[in-house]
């Protein structure tokens, strides 16, 4: 019995140390080991992108296919640059992103302020119903959806795609900003209201500027989710006036094939705005969804 319990037990302090030491190595190796695989399945998909994007159209269909471009050409990014079409879908695609998350962010600091300061009958029903609206698959709300716009006259329109958007975001902004909201102390707004500010002066001198990293974190959710959104975009737009370019991507597959270098330089123009944005902002979404999301 002895003989077992002694088994795998240290028998110096020296015995003691190495083995912590490689228990802590082992734990780097893993960490930085999954690290480096979500990493690598992240980014390899872009820079593919990229690179059949840089690549003449024999060397896009050549086998094996290489990572590095033995010619490097632009020919597709000035063809996308050159498309009417794509352009159009891109101001589409900006003005839907841009009226979302412009929209989404009034309505989650009105709501989630209203919910952080207000109590009222009904309070908490309501706002689990809020979120509610988000346990349903996307498939499910489609037709409801349409005959709401198709009833309200919204069919093919910027205003259409807006609302069923907002439809989406609004329960996130809600519950974040809430959260936020709830962590600024009362006594700041009761000392703001005593020097003679009104509800809307307090809002905008006091509480949005202290809740700039919710609200950047709600911006951001808001514009990349109307920015990438394919699915509603394809069910309630037709033709060009309103098509954005999630949409637009798709007819750069035709009868004749797929053409893969147009199609990743497109990509690549149209992730770029969320990847700039995102790029300036990581720092305040951080902390706007680990400060913001904790509390409900």
């Amino acid at each position: 019995m002895s003989a077992i319990t002694s088994i795998g037990r240290p028998k110096t302090a020296h015995d003691y140390a190495i083995r912590q030491m490689v228990g802590t190595i082992g734990k780097y190796v893993l960490v930085y080991g999954l690290g480096l695989a979500f990493v690598l399945f992240s980014t390899l998909p872009l820079i593919w992108g990229i690179s059949t994007a840089l690549k003449v159209p024999s060397e896009v269909y050549a086998f094996p296919p290489s990572w590095i471009p033995t010619t490097l050409t632009f020919e597709n990014f000035f063809l996308v640059v050159q498309n009417k079409n794509l352009l159009r879908a891109f101001l589409n695609t900006l003005i839907i992103a841009s009226g979302t998350t412009f929209i989404a962010l009034v309505v989650g600091v009105l709501g989630g302020y209203g919910f952080a300061r207000y109590h009222f009958p009904g309070r908490n029903m309501l706002l689990w119903s809020v979120l509610f609206t988000k346990l349903f698959p996307r498939v499910v709300v489609i037709v409801p959806f349409f005959i709401t716009l198709r009833n309200l006259q919204m069919m093919n329109s910027y205003q259409g795609l807006i609302l069923v958007y907002l439809m989406v975001t609004f329960p996130v902004a809600i519950w974040l900003l809430k959260g936020f909201f709830d962590k600024i102390p009362v006594e700041i707004e009761e000392a703001a209201v005593i020097d003679g500010c009104n509800l809307p002066q307090l809002l905008w001198y006091v509480i949005l500027p202290m809740s700039r990293p919710a609200m950047i974190a709600v911006a951001m959710y808001s514009f990349i989710l109307a920015w990438n959104e394919f699915l509603f975009a394809l069910v309630f737009t037709n033709g060009l006036e309103r098509r954005p370019l999630s949409i637009a991507l798709a007819f750069f597959i035709d009868e004749n094939g797929i053409r893969w270098g147009e199609l990743m330089a497109a990509s690549v123009v149209m992730s770029l705005p969320a990847i700039i944005v995102f790029s300036f902002a990581q720092k305040l979404l951080v902390r706007g969804l680990s400060d913001g999301a904790v509390k409900g």
